[in-house]
């Protein structure tokens, strides 16, 4: 797929997966998913990666998905929350304004081997990393079999994730 028909991309309907190379087009990406996303939003990431997520763009649209229902469920996956609060982000900010409408967590020690990083939107849709040196990243808006294997490894991440005392505050 050529990057230039992002716009043309339908969760749960395109099926094409292709590369993203670049830190702009990661955010264009996360920024199309989840402005389409009906109710779930999961990511693990090692610094909330701000190029990516540190915007307006995407502090909005995980806003009104949070707003967008009762039932919306955001889940961010930290390896090091401390380090991102201290150097500030737009969704941490938002996840403090917006309270239990959010939830993070703090990676488990016994999991910062982990490697991947990323997102999935209605687990159907995903955007993956699964090297610490690139950005280069796989996106899918419909493969609900590898957004099925990364959820089942995010549930675990989750239910070992602890809360950081550092950012108490924020993360639930």
């Amino acid at each position: 797929m050529d990057f230039s028909q992002l716009d043309q991309c339908l969760l749960g309907e395109t099926e094409e997966e292709f590369l993203c190379a670049s830190e702009e087009e990661n955010q264009q990406v996360a920024v199309a998913m989840i402005q389409q996303a009906e109710l779930q939003l999961d990511i693990l990431s090692r610094d909330f990666d701000p190029l990516v997520y540190d915007t307006e763009e995407c502090r909005d649209a995980i806003e009104a998905l949070a707003l967008r229902s009762r039932y919306s469920q955001i889940r961010i996956l930290l390896h090091d929350p401390q380090k991102v609060s201290r150097r500030g982000h737009l969704v941490l900010h938002l996840g403090k304004r917006l309270g239990s409408l959010m939830k993070f967590r703090r990676l488990a020690d016994v999991h910062k081997s982990v490697a991947d990083t990323f997102m999935i939107v209605d687990g159907i849709g995903f955007m993956h990393r699964p090297y610490v040196d690139t950005i280069a990243a796989t996106v899918n808006f419909k493969n609900r079999p590898k957004a099925k294997e990364l959820l089942l490894l995010f549930e675990k991440l989750w239910r070992d994730g602890e809360i950081d005392p550092n950012t108490y505050s924020m993360i639930i």
